[in-house]
Protein backbone atom coordinates (compact mmCIF):
# COMPACT_ATOMS: atom_id res chain seq x y z
CA UNK A 1 0.00 0.00 0.00
CA UNK A 2 1.49 3.32 -1.08
CA UNK A 3 2.10 6.48 0.90
CA UNK A 4 -0.67 8.39 -0.86
CA UNK A 5 -3.11 5.55 -0.27
CA UNK A 6 -2.53 5.89 3.47
CA UNK A 7 -3.03 9.66 3.25
CA UNK A 8 -6.30 9.05 1.42
CA UNK A 9 -7.31 6.60 4.15
CA UNK A 10 -6.86 9.31 6.77
CA UNK A 11 -8.87 11.84 4.81
CA UNK A 12 -11.64 9.33 4.11
CA UNK A 13 -11.88 8.40 7.81
CA UNK A 14 -11.98 12.09 8.73
CA UNK A 15 -14.77 12.81 6.23
CA UNK A 16 -16.68 9.72 7.33
CA UNK A 17 -16.34 10.82 10.99
CA UNK A 18 -17.86 14.17 10.15
CA UNK A 19 -20.59 12.57 8.03
CA UNK A 20 -21.75 10.31 10.88
CA UNK A 21 -23.39 13.35 12.49
CA UNK A 22 -25.87 13.42 9.60
CA UNK A 23 -26.73 9.76 10.25
CA UNK A 24 -27.32 10.23 13.97
CA UNK A 25 -27.26 13.71 15.49
CA UNK A 26 -27.23 12.29 19.03
CA UNK A 27 -23.47 11.76 18.53
CA UNK A 28 -22.85 15.48 19.01
CA UNK A 29 -24.70 15.40 22.34
CA UNK A 30 -21.76 13.71 24.09
CA UNK A 31 -19.25 16.55 23.43
CA UNK A 32 -21.89 19.08 24.54
CA UNK A 33 -22.55 17.18 27.78
CA UNK A 34 -18.82 16.75 28.35
CA UNK A 35 -18.23 20.47 27.94
CA UNK A 36 -21.09 21.33 30.31
CA UNK A 37 -19.84 18.80 32.88
CA UNK A 38 -16.29 20.18 32.84
CA UNK A 39 -17.58 23.75 33.25
CA UNK A 40 -19.72 22.59 36.20
CA UNK A 41 -16.71 20.80 37.68
CA UNK A 42 -14.57 23.95 37.43
CA UNK A 43 -17.25 26.04 39.14
CA UNK A 44 -17.68 23.47 41.93
CA UNK A 45 -13.95 23.29 42.60
CA UNK A 46 -13.53 27.07 42.59
CA UNK A 47 -16.36 27.46 45.09
CA UNK A 48 -15.07 24.60 47.26
CA UNK A 49 -11.51 25.95 47.18
CA UNK A 50 -12.44 29.45 48.31
CA UNK A 51 -14.95 28.13 50.84
CA UNK A 52 -12.09 26.27 52.52
CA UNK A 53 -10.30 29.50 53.47
CA UNK A 54 -6.50 29.56 53.69
CA UNK A 55 -4.93 26.50 52.09
CA UNK A 56 -1.34 25.24 52.51
CA UNK A 57 0.88 24.25 49.59
CA UNK A 58 0.10 20.60 50.32
CA UNK A 59 -3.59 21.45 50.26
CA UNK A 60 -3.24 23.18 46.90
CA UNK A 61 -1.53 20.11 45.42
CA UNK A 62 -4.30 17.94 46.86
CA UNK A 63 -7.00 20.06 45.23
CA UNK A 64 -5.09 20.08 41.92
CA UNK A 65 -4.74 16.29 41.85
CA UNK A 66 -8.39 15.86 42.88
CA UNK A 67 -9.51 18.19 40.10
CA UNK A 68 -7.22 16.40 37.64
CA UNK A 69 -8.76 13.07 38.60
CA UNK A 70 -12.38 14.17 38.16
CA UNK A 71 -11.55 16.02 34.94
CA UNK A 72 -9.82 12.96 33.46
CA UNK A 73 -12.65 10.72 34.62
CA UNK A 74 -15.34 12.90 33.03
CA UNK A 75 -13.46 13.12 29.73
CA UNK A 76 -12.68 9.39 29.66
CA UNK A 77 -16.21 8.35 30.61
CA UNK A 78 -17.81 10.52 27.94
CA UNK A 79 -15.24 9.43 25.33
CA UNK A 80 -16.07 5.82 26.18
CA UNK A 81 -19.78 6.47 25.76
CA UNK A 82 -19.23 8.21 22.42
CA UNK A 83 -16.95 5.43 21.17
CA UNK A 84 -19.73 2.91 21.78
CA UNK A 85 -22.32 5.17 20.14
CA UNK A 86 -20.12 5.52 17.06
CA UNK A 87 -19.81 1.73 16.98
CA UNK A 88 -23.59 1.38 17.06
CA UNK A 89 -24.13 3.95 14.30
CA UNK A 90 -21.65 2.28 11.91
CA UNK A 91 -23.51 -0.98 12.55
CA UNK A 92 -26.66 0.69 11.25
CA UNK A 93 -28.31 1.06 14.64
CA UNK A 94 -30.05 4.09 16.14
CA UNK A 95 -27.82 4.98 19.06
CA UNK A 96 -28.77 6.90 22.20
CA UNK A 97 -26.96 8.71 25.01
CA UNK A 98 -28.42 6.16 27.44
CA UNK A 99 -26.89 3.35 25.40
CA UNK A 100 -23.48 5.01 25.48
CA UNK A 101 -23.64 5.63 29.22
CA UNK A 102 -24.80 2.08 29.91
CA UNK A 103 -21.86 0.63 27.97
CA UNK A 104 -19.36 2.96 29.66
CA UNK A 105 -20.65 1.94 33.11
CA UNK A 106 -19.97 -1.70 32.25
CA UNK A 107 -16.27 -0.80 32.06
CA UNK A 108 -16.42 1.55 35.04
CA UNK A 109 -13.46 0.02 36.87
CA UNK A 110 -11.37 -0.18 33.70
CA UNK A 111 -12.06 3.52 33.17
CA UNK A 112 -10.91 4.22 36.74
CA UNK A 113 -7.65 2.34 36.13
CA UNK A 114 -7.22 4.21 32.85
CA UNK A 115 -7.65 7.53 34.68
CA UNK A 116 -5.18 6.66 37.45
CA UNK A 117 -2.54 5.55 34.94
CA UNK A 118 -3.12 8.69 32.83
CA UNK A 119 -2.64 10.93 35.87
CA UNK A 120 0.57 9.15 36.88
CA UNK A 121 1.95 9.58 33.35
CA UNK A 122 0.87 13.24 33.38
CA UNK A 123 2.66 13.89 36.69
CA UNK A 124 5.84 12.08 35.58
CA UNK A 125 5.89 13.89 32.23
CA UNK A 126 5.34 17.25 33.94
CA UNK A 127 8.26 16.49 36.25
CA UNK A 128 10.50 15.73 33.28
CA UNK A 129 9.54 18.99 31.59
CA UNK A 130 11.10 20.92 34.48
CA UNK A 131 14.52 19.29 33.90
CA UNK A 132 16.02 21.28 31.06
CA UNK A 133 15.55 21.03 27.32
CA UNK A 134 16.04 17.26 27.13
CA UNK A 135 13.54 16.71 29.92
CA UNK A 136 11.06 19.05 28.28
CA UNK A 137 11.31 17.20 24.97
CA UNK A 138 11.10 13.82 26.69
CA UNK A 139 8.10 14.85 28.77
CA UNK A 140 6.31 16.24 25.73
CA UNK A 141 7.02 13.06 23.76
CA UNK A 142 5.69 10.85 26.56
CA UNK A 143 2.51 12.92 26.84
CA UNK A 144 1.93 12.82 23.08
CA UNK A 145 2.47 9.07 22.75
CA UNK A 146 0.40 8.25 25.85
CA UNK A 147 -2.39 10.52 24.60
CA UNK A 148 -2.53 8.73 21.25
CA UNK A 149 -2.33 5.32 22.94
CA UNK A 150 -5.19 6.30 25.24
CA UNK A 151 -7.43 7.13 22.29
CA UNK A 152 -6.93 3.57 21.02
CA UNK A 153 -7.23 1.91 24.42
CA UNK A 154 -10.71 3.37 25.00
CA UNK A 155 -12.43 1.73 21.99
CA UNK A 156 -10.53 -1.49 22.70
CA UNK A 157 -12.02 -1.61 26.22
CA UNK A 158 -15.50 -0.44 25.26
CA UNK A 159 -16.17 -2.08 21.92
CA UNK A 160 -14.41 -5.43 22.28
CA UNK A 161 -14.97 -5.71 26.05
CA UNK A 162 -11.29 -6.05 26.90
CA UNK A 163 -10.03 -5.18 30.34
CA UNK A 164 -7.58 -2.29 30.65
CA UNK A 165 -4.57 -4.61 30.74
CA UNK A 166 -5.75 -6.52 27.68
CA UNK A 167 -6.35 -3.25 25.82
CA UNK A 168 -2.80 -2.13 26.64
CA UNK A 169 -1.41 -5.39 25.28
CA UNK A 170 -3.39 -4.93 22.06
CA UNK A 171 -1.54 -1.65 21.45
CA UNK A 172 1.19 -3.76 19.86
CA UNK A 173 -1.13 -4.05 16.85
CA UNK A 174 -1.43 -0.29 16.47
CA UNK A 175 1.61 -0.23 14.16
CA UNK A 176 -0.87 -1.15 11.41
CA UNK A 177 -2.40 2.31 11.71
CA UNK A 178 0.74 4.44 12.20
CA UNK A 179 0.42 6.31 8.85
CA UNK A 180 -3.24 7.19 9.49
CA UNK A 181 -2.46 8.22 13.07
CA UNK A 182 0.52 10.36 12.00
CA UNK A 183 -1.50 12.01 9.22
CA UNK A 184 -4.24 12.94 11.66
CA UNK A 185 -1.89 14.25 14.34
CA UNK A 186 0.47 16.11 12.01
CA UNK A 187 -1.89 17.12 9.21
CA UNK A 188 -5.58 17.10 10.09
CA UNK A 189 -5.47 18.32 13.70
CA UNK A 190 -3.41 21.41 12.75
CA UNK A 191 -6.08 22.18 10.14
CA UNK A 192 -8.66 22.24 12.93
CA UNK A 193 -6.41 24.63 14.87
CA UNK A 194 -6.09 26.77 11.74
CA UNK A 195 -9.87 26.99 11.59
CA UNK A 196 -9.82 28.42 15.11
CA UNK A 197 -7.31 31.06 13.97
CA UNK A 198 -9.57 31.93 11.03
CA UNK A 199 -12.22 32.57 13.65
CA UNK A 200 -9.97 35.28 15.12
CA UNK A 201 -9.98 37.07 11.79
CA UNK A 202 -13.77 36.79 11.51
CA UNK A 203 -14.05 38.01 15.08
CA UNK A 204 -11.98 41.07 14.20
CA UNK A 205 -14.38 41.79 11.31
CA UNK A 206 -17.35 41.41 13.67
CA UNK A 207 -15.65 43.73 16.16
CA UNK A 208 -15.15 46.43 13.54
CA UNK A 209 -18.65 46.02 12.13
CA UNK A 210 -20.79 45.60 15.25
CA UNK A 211 -18.69 46.59 18.24
CA UNK A 212 -16.74 44.91 21.04
CA UNK A 213 -19.72 43.18 22.71
CA UNK A 214 -20.74 41.32 19.52
CA UNK A 215 -17.09 40.53 18.85
CA UNK A 216 -16.63 38.93 22.28
CA UNK A 217 -19.84 36.89 21.98
CA UNK A 218 -18.93 35.71 18.48
CA UNK A 219 -15.42 34.68 19.53
CA UNK A 220 -16.67 32.82 22.61
CA UNK A 221 -19.24 30.91 20.55
CA UNK A 222 -16.67 30.16 17.86
CA UNK A 223 -14.25 28.74 20.43
CA UNK A 224 -16.97 26.57 21.99
CA UNK A 225 -18.03 25.20 18.59
CA UNK A 226 -14.44 24.40 17.64
CA UNK A 227 -13.80 22.74 21.01
CA UNK A 228 -16.90 20.56 20.62
CA UNK A 229 -15.91 19.67 17.06
CA UNK A 230 -12.37 18.78 18.15
CA UNK A 231 -13.65 16.53 20.96
CA UNK A 232 -16.07 14.80 18.61
CA UNK A 233 -13.55 14.26 15.80
CA UNK A 234 -10.79 12.98 18.12
CA UNK A 235 -12.94 10.23 19.63
CA UNK A 236 -14.78 9.32 16.43
CA UNK A 237 -11.68 9.26 14.22
CA UNK A 238 -9.73 6.99 16.56
CA UNK A 239 -12.72 4.71 17.09
CA UNK A 240 -12.97 4.24 13.31
CA UNK A 241 -9.20 3.75 13.02
CA UNK A 242 -9.39 1.09 15.70
CA UNK A 243 -12.33 -0.71 14.10
CA UNK A 244 -11.05 -0.67 10.52
CA UNK A 245 -7.26 -0.87 10.77
CA UNK A 246 -6.70 -2.78 14.00
CA UNK A 247 -9.83 -4.95 14.33
CA UNK A 248 -10.14 -5.15 10.51
CA UNK A 249 -13.90 -4.58 10.59
CA UNK A 250 -15.75 -3.63 7.42
CA UNK A 251 -17.83 -0.47 7.70
CA UNK A 252 -20.50 0.29 5.13
CA UNK A 253 -19.71 3.49 3.27
CA UNK A 254 -16.04 3.56 4.30
CA UNK A 255 -13.71 1.92 1.79
CA UNK A 256 -10.05 2.03 2.73
CA UNK A 257 -7.06 1.05 0.64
Amino acid sequence: MGFFDRLKNSWDIFKFSFGLIKKDKSLIAIPVLMFASVIALIIIFILAFFAGGTVSNAGIYFWMILFLFFNYFINTFYASAQSWMVHEVVQGKDTTIASGFKRAFRNFFDILVFVFVSIIIKILASGLKRRGIVGKLSGGFIQTISGIAGKLVIPSMIITERHFGQAIIQLKDSYKAIPEIATFEIGIRPLISLTTIIGLFLDFVMFLSFGIFVGIIFFALWLIVMMLFSVYINTTYYTLVYLTLIEKKKIKGLKLS
